[in-house]
């Protein structure tokens, strides 16, 4: 298979909060044949073990996160020789759990090579069920108190972008924008009471067209609060 057939191939079904405001933009991705630093989870080395035939990183994108706009959150599943899901995990607030857990209760875990992940409410972490939302303090309060800044995130600060310097730079006004949408328009109540979103095949690419044209949907998302605001 292409690396493109194989991401089609392992593609999470998602399950989203019925009530979450915020809906998914695209997804990278990234087949890994050896381990190698993620260069969307800049923090990570992605491994391919022995058994493994490869490992499929998917970066999903989203234009705000309930506490800020920009957000990125990651799915790995590894993949055996066999073509079977050997382990699969998801983002959790900058560091990862797994998702591969029949045991627990509310993981759907794997069907026919696509894992079932729980979306958290506002914050959009990976999880293998539901019920794991309430791991985070304030889960429901901080989507009724919606509000942040632009958050310039890991692959595309200074400290990992292949200039040297933040590949998008926010004003002070753009972040009280953000804090101002955030909180008017994309507060809302969660329910944890999930819907099952089978993702569209047009919001998959690589994760090198993905990096090109998050920071122009930055400035393009800073613009219309500019003139949704009256700022122009």
């Amino acid at each position: 298979m292409t690396d493109l057939e194989t991401a089609r191939r392992y593609t999470p079904v998602l399950h989203f909060d019925r009530a979450e405001p915020i809906p998914l933009r695209a997804v990278g991705y990234t087949v890994f044949r050896e381990t190698a630093v993620s260069r969307s989870f800049p923090k990570r080395t992605v491994k391919v073990p022995q058994e493994a035939e490869c490992t499929v990183e998917y970066a999903f994108y989203f234009d705000y996160d309930i506490e800020h706009m920009y957000d990125l959150e990651h799915i790995w599943i590894t993949v055996g020789k066999d073509e079977k899901v050997l382990n699969a995990e998801g983002s959790y607030h900058g560091k990862y759990l797994n998702l591969l857990i029949p045991d627990f209760p509310g993981c759907e875990g794997e069907e026919n090579g696509h894992m079932h992940v729980f979306c958290q409410p506002g914050k959009h972490a990976m999880l293998a069920s539901g019920i794991m939302t309430k791991l985070y303090p304030g889960w429901a309060e901080c989507c009724r108190e919606a509000g942040g800044p632009v958050l310039i995130g890991n692959p595309f600060s200074r400290a990992y972008s292949p200039t040297g310097e933040d590949l998008f730079v926010p004003t002070a006004q753009d972040d009280r924008n953000s804090v101002r949408y955030l909180r008017d328009a994309l507060s809302f109540e969660p329910t944890l009471d999930f819907s099952t979103i089978r993702m569209p095949s047009d919001l998959l690419m690589t994760w090198d067209a993905l990096y090109e044209k998050i920071p122009g949907w930055i400035a393009e998302e800073c613009a219309r609060l500019k003139k949704l605001f009256g700022e122009e």
